[in-house]
């Protein structure tokens, strides 16, 4: 299986969608940027698709051809000016396939993409459309937006620029829940945030003029809890830190590494959870919050939307906690009320530090039995005084019509 549990999470993660001829970009997806699949490609390069053989076999999605590259420049694995040959799954026209795929005329477009290892087939590369990075009829202008930030995430995984920021990773090899050293070399003086994929955040690091910085972290979460013996490359980014205002948020991807997941050690990681004693619930109700699965004695910040701060406690020796809160006036906006469980030293990044959340139901009043009292819109009994008045009007006349009659 190999490499390929990688790109069983990208299509794992991915929606459905048709194919189209048009050239489908690794963004279009939801599983991870393509940029971080790249991280395990054997191959990066940029070049031309110089030519697409025909079907080799075809099942009822797929038809499987040689493709081969002119490389115009070699990221990682291969020289400029060499031809490469890969195989390619190009899909049958009309048949709905996950994202992203090649295009039908792929063959003369000038491309940036990372080449597998196949070790599941007879061929020694494997090409795949959710790490092609750019996709062009012709070789770019070097203005160009597209093709520039192609480049510029190629440069960043295959580490081709000597002078752009450099992260390396300590061990090598990390392995589930112990921890991980990194260390950055040629970063401008500032503030970043390092993040591993689907996990929230492992450092923020304050960078001096000398460049350099050290932090540690414990992790991994990617591919724990995966079979033994599969192989995962981990992805770590690291980004500007902006801060707008009171709060904190990742701004540009700087740096991206990646290590392999050691085979043998694949401890699943709980997954944190939060829940809540009432649901639906009303504004300003008070609710018991539970949490699960986080980390002994790990702080953490539970927070409702609308809130710019929250209760922080700490979870106990089972990774566990409970907080009872009301529901503030400021989350009573929406149909539901979210509450979420963020890392404390990190809360004021909101979501990039998010690690469990719970969406409560609103309702608009506490249930209880029908108000008929003299509260506003209560159900009361139908006003009948002018009926009493009425009915007196008429007896009294009739009284005096039978008086007068006697009279007479």
């Amino acid at each position: 299986m190999a490499r390929a549990a990688t790109v069983l999470v990208v299509l794992l993660g991915a929606a459905l969608y048709a194919t189209t001829t048009g050239t489908r970009q690794a963004a279009a997806c939801s599983g991870p940027p393509g940029h971080e699949v790249m991280l395990s490609a054997k191959v990066i390069l940029e070049g031309r698709v110089a030519l697409v053989g025909p079907a080799e076999s075809s099942d009822s999605v797929y038809t499987t051809h040689a493709m081969t590259f002119d490389v115009v420049r070699g990221y990682r694995g291969v020289e400029d000016g060499a031809r490469v040959t890969a195989t390619a799954r190009i899909p049958i026209p009309g048949i709905p396939v996950m994202c992203p795929q090649f295009p039908q005329d792929i063959e003369g477009k000038y491309v940036i993409i990372g080449l597998f290892e196949d070790e599941d087939g007879e061929a020694d590369l494997r090409a795949d459309a959710w790490v092609m990075m750019f996709s062009a009829d012709a070789p770019p202008e070097t203005a160009d937006r597209t093709y520039t930030e192609a480049v510029r995430l190629a440069e960043l995984v295959a580490d081709a620029n000597p002078e752009a920021p450099l992260l390396t990773i300590d061990p090598a090899v990390v392995t589930c829940g112990e921890r991980v050293t990194f260390r950055g070399t040629r970063f401008p003086a500032g503030e970043y945030a390092i993040r591993e994929r689907w996990g929230s955040l492992l450092a923020v690091v304050q960078v001096g003029p000398g460049g350099e910085f050290e932090a540690s972290a414990t992790g991994p979460i990617t591919g724990c809890g995966s079979p033994p013996g599969t192989l995962w490359t981990v992805a770590y980014s690291i980004f500007t830190v902006e801060r707008p205002a009171v709060s904190a948020s990742l701004g540009a991807l700087v740096e991206v590494a990646g290590a392999e997941l050691a085979p043998d050690i694949r401890t699943p990681i709980p997954a944190p959870a939060i829940s809540a004693s009432h649901t639906p619930a009303y504004c300003g109700q008070t609710v018991e919050l539970s949490g699960s699965g986080f980390a002994p004695g790990e702080r953490v910040t539970v927070q409702f939307n609308g809130e710019t701060s929250g209760v922080t406690l700490s979870a106990d020796g089972a990774g566990t906690f409970t907080v009872t809160r009301r529901i503030p006036l400021e989350s009573c906006g929406g149909p539901l009320f979210e509450v979420s469980a963020l890392q404390a030293e990190f809360a004021e990044f909101g979501f990039f530090a998010t690690l469990a959340t719970r969406y409560i139901e609103r309702i608009e009043t506490p249930p209880g039995p029908p108000d008929v009292g003299d509260s506003p819109g209560a159900a009361r009994p139908a006003d009948r005084t002018w009926a009493v008045l009425l009915g007196g009007f008429v007896m009294a006349l009739s009284g005096s019509l039978v008086v007068l009659a006697r009279r007479r």
